[in-house]
């Protein structure tokens, strides 16, 4: 019924281009949310069972009024997200308590244990990193003989990023990124072919100094305020970094009478780390106002994590930006967003609340304590703010268009917003 009434209204005459291209990225958006919620009530419970056999109907209801598990209504059947069961195994201990395997993530932080063991305020962190990224189209998209154009992230020698060294790009690039690019990318311009694959290949040094947060000079850092070259990120930042009144309810509460801005970002960290949930949610694409939707849902992922802390911290006046990338471990590498706030006399620290939240989860208050503050080398930071345009801009729409970690790609005449 949805379709066919976006469908009805793009038939009228006379739509503002601006009002036809809404309908239009709707209809977009519902055939990502076919594809993604898939999961029937029925399906959800017998994935459940199959880890918890006594797992019963009505505790399944009760996880829904929690908001354990996301889903919508969908063509009049309610449809749960396909990811959101193995979130349930993985972010709830008295579920995973009832497993064979017990938490699935306990020995995923054993990296990030070396780094925290004995760690001493000014101690050095450092991590080598060295990466192969391939881009190529699936078969559903591909139509050969089509002028392609892709852009791949590729990381700038700044911030924590040292000693960079491009190793490899292929085919040759039509251009490359340049100094103060916000979205760094390798930008291409092929005509499309069978078993075409776009290559980047890099490898630098990730080095960070710990600082611990509870030994700062809270003083120092009230008294020295904040330059004005960093005021740009106390705005908004339309449309996922808005002051909309409910959260400016929140940002005052948590505020309080406190005017240290360390101690109110550290209260905003904790309201998000202790207070909401981790869930896989739909791609960003398909939401109005990421903030605002985690604030109110009360639960999403890194990046929906990161923004509400962003825009709290910029309501409050502390200075806050998106940075985001890859997650590089030995033997895993992966999709990962957090957030910076600065910090007078320190300059830009770090927050990952969903780093934080989980080692809450597990009862670890070291490490949850060290995300306040402070990033584990095993990072690949690309994007240093949220929404920004590409050098060159691409001309449709974008699959993310908060960031970019996977890379993009478009026909000279039409965007590609699945099958990278």
């Amino acid at each position: 019924m949805v379709r066919a009434m976006i469908e009805n209204r793009l038939s009228l005459p006379n739509l503002p281009h601006a009002y036809r291209a809404r309908l239009n990225l709707e209809l977009k958006t519902l055939k990502h949310l076919e594809k993604s919620y898939t999961l029937s009530k029925a399906g959800a419970l017998k994935q459940i069972q199959e880890r918890i056999p006594d797992f019963t109907a009505e505790e399944l209801e009760q996880c829904i009024l929690e908001g354990r598990l996301e889903w919508i209504f969908l063509n009049g059947e309610m449809m749960f997200l396909s990811s959101t069961v193995s979130n349930l195994f993985r972010q709830y201990p008295d579920i995973w308590e009832r497993t064979a395997e017990g938490d699935p993530r306990a020995r995923e932080f054993d990296n990030i244990h070396k780094v925290l063991d004995g760690l001493k305020d000014g101690d050095e962190m450092k991590a080598h990193i060295h990466v192969r990224h391939e881009l190529f189209l699936d078969p559903e998209v591909l139509e050969p003989g089509r002028t392609l154009r892709v852009h791949m992230p590729l990381p700038l020698e700044r911030a924590q990023i040292h000693n960079l060294k491009v190793n490899h790009i292929s085919p040759e690039p039509k251009q490359l990124p340049e100094e103060g690019d916000i979205m760094p990318t390798v930008y291409f311009e092929e005509t499309a072919a069978e078993g075409q694959v776009f290559t980047t290949e890099f490898e630098f040094d990730n080095i960070l100094q710990y600082v611990d947060m509870s030994q700062v000079d809270f003083e120092a850092i009230e008294k020295a305020g904040f330059p004005e070259e960093v005021m740009v990120y106390t705005q908004e930042h339309a449309p996922h970094i808005l002051f909309t009144p409910y959260l400016k309810a929140l940002a005052a509460e948590l505020k309080g009478d406190e005017t240290n801005p360390v101690k109110i970002a550290r209260r905003i960290y904790d309201y998000i780390t202790i207070n909401l949930k981790y869930t896989y949610v739909r791609d960003y694409a398909a939401l109005d106002s990421i903030a605002e939707y985690m604030a109110i849902g009360r639960r999403g992922d890194c990046g929906v994590q990161a923004l509400l802390f962003i825009t709290l911290c910029r309501i409050c006046g502390i200075p806050a930006r998106w940075q985001s990338g890859l997650y590089a471990e030995p033997g895993d590498i992966g999709n990962h967003d957090w957030a910076q706030f600065y910090v007078p006399t320190l300059g830009w620290r770090w927050a990952d609340t969903s780093f934080g939240m989980a080692a809450r989860l597990r009862n670890n208050e070291p490490r949850w304590n060290f995300f306040f503050g402070n990033l584990d080398p095993f990072r690949i930071p690309f994007n240093c703010d949220v929404m920004a345009e590409f050098n060159p801009p691409k001309q449709f729409i974008r699959r993310d268009p908060c960031d970019n970690q996977d890379g993009e790609a478009e026909y000279d005449d039409g965007a590609i917003c699945r099958g990278v």
